[in-house]
């Protein structure tokens, strides 16, 4: 009897322990990348550790343009023709969305090597050839962990998009220190290494489970349907791409590299306010679509608010700790980094208030909003960087936090607002709130009755 209460308990809180886990991974995918910096940090000059961190950004925001929107598109596709049982077209979304990806993703790794020389002279040879193959299997983990969500699940995927690769990348980083010759171009390498090994789980796990379900064969491929709705999705990921990435740039040319290297280290602590807000997107984007096409709104609004509830038991320890501990944190990273407190405290104040807004941005985009969410935000990105811009030349790395700050706020809470508006559904942490007091206004009703 016991176990079978126990059983239906977890039945009962399966989106807080799926929720969980998720945000659990992505907190210490987090504080692997810390690690992997930290480690980076101490081995390398301000300069050239600055020069890192540009680079890193470079890449990284390549790779969210080179997978096409393809991994954001597949969520999508594969919620909705399930949904309606038509598995066979979500077979061919599947293979038409790897096929897309590598071409995509081999297209901008061959541009990247032709012109990684120009843009910086002093690259060695492995540098040279290391940042595309980093910038290709990013792009190809970027899909297959979005793809492998939605056909095996959340262990399988997130493990290997947050984990995997990253123990493998300091491990191979911790052995370049020991033989004092830690470079740009080993870096970079680790991180190839340790992808690739994660896209060979995730393909692997992918072949057994429909080799176990047997899936009916792909049905016709609506390639001008699926580009088309993957062209405002593709927008929307270069937009919110470039206000995660290019402010490091931006302080590189605008201020200095050792600022950079400044403005990284804090940005990388803050981060794990990101990680909280993707884990929410990454989870909410396996069933948005399903349940919204489904009719099924309510039951939406009630996952929303789970995830709510759980965010905010996340932040709210993580707000506490680094405002009193955020100086000897910084200082993981070399001693001069602790000089970065101000900057880290703007940066997560910010990114708390934005976590506290919930994964408008995932729900816009698989309910059919893709075209308004990416107008919204090409717009307010396109300004956000002229006013970092203009405030890192003026003041530096605390300046362009302000500016990160005072951009995207606003933004997050544009997006709930408008989310609510068009949807009917509220992603911010306000129902929980609005919630009970619901429930105490019935309650109060019924006791005067």
């Amino acid at each position: 009897m016991k176990f079978k209460a126990l059983i239906e308990v977890l039945r009962r809180y399966t989106t807080a322990i799926a929720s969980v886990f998720a945000l659990g991974v992505r907190a210490s995918g987090a504080l692997l990348t810390i690690a992997i910096f930290t480690v980076a940090g101490h081995a390398m000059a301000a300069d050239e550790f600055g020069r890192l961190a540009v680079w890193f950004n470079a890449v990284s925001l390549l790779a969210v343009a080179a997978v096409f929107g393809q991994d954001t598109l597949i969520m999508r596709s594969w919620g909705e023709y399930s949904g309606r049982g038509e598995f066979g077209l979500a077979r061919s979304a599947y293979r038409f969305g790897w096929r897309v990806t590598i071409l995509s993703g081999l297209g901008f790794a061959v541009a990247l090597l032709v012109v990684s020389r120009f843009v910086d002279a002093r690259l060695s040879t492995l540098a040279l050839f290391a940042c595309p193959a980093f910038l290709f299997t990013q792009t190809m983990l970027h899909y297959s962990s979005n793809s492998s969500r939605a056909i095996v699940g959340l262990v399988v995927s997130e493990i290997n998009r947050e984990l995997t690769w990253r123990l493998v990348m300091l491990g191979a980083l911790i052995w370049a220190v020991f033989r004092q010759d830690l470079s740009l171009g080993q870096f970079f390498v680790g991180g190839v290494i340790g992808m690739i090994l994660s896209l060979t789980v995730q393909s692997v796990a992918v072949r057994r489970k429909w080799k176990l379900d047997n899936p009916p064969a792909a049905a016709d491929v609506d390639a001008r349907g699926w580009m088309a709705k993957a062209l405002s999705m593709w927008i929307s990921a270069i937009i919110e791409a470039i206000s995660q990435y290019a402010d490091v740039m931006l302080v590189a040319y605008f201020a200095s590299p050792a600022d950079a290297g400044n403005y990284f280290v804090a940005a990388r602590i803050a981060n794990i306010f990101l990680m909280v807000m993707t884990g929410l997107h990454t989870y909410s984007l396996m069933h948005s679509a399903s349940l919204f096409f489904s009719n099924q709104r309510a039951k939406l609004q009630k996952l929303l608010r789970t995830l709510a509830m759980v965010s905010l038991a996340f932040v709210l320890p993580a707000v506490v700790g680094i405002v009193l501990a955020g100086s000897p944190i910084l200082s993981l990273f070399g001693a001069r980094y602790a000089s970065a407190y101000p900057i880290l405290i703007v940066l997560t104040l910010a990114s708390f208030a934005r976590s506290l807004c919930g994964p408008a941005p995932g729900i816009l985009l698989t309910t059919g909003h893709e075209r308004l969410y990416s107008w919204i935000v090409t717009v307010a990105t396109a300004t956000r960087l002229v006013l970092t811009a203009a405030l890192a030349y003026r003041y530096g790395a605390l300046g362009a936090a302000v500016g990160w700050a005072i951009g995207n706020v606003p933004l997050s809470i544009g997006l709930a607002l408008i989310c609510r508006m068009v949807n009917g559904i509220d992603p911010t942490v306000l129902a929980i709130f609005l919630k009970v007091a619901g429930e105490r206004a019935l309650r109060s009703v019924g006791s005067q009755t």
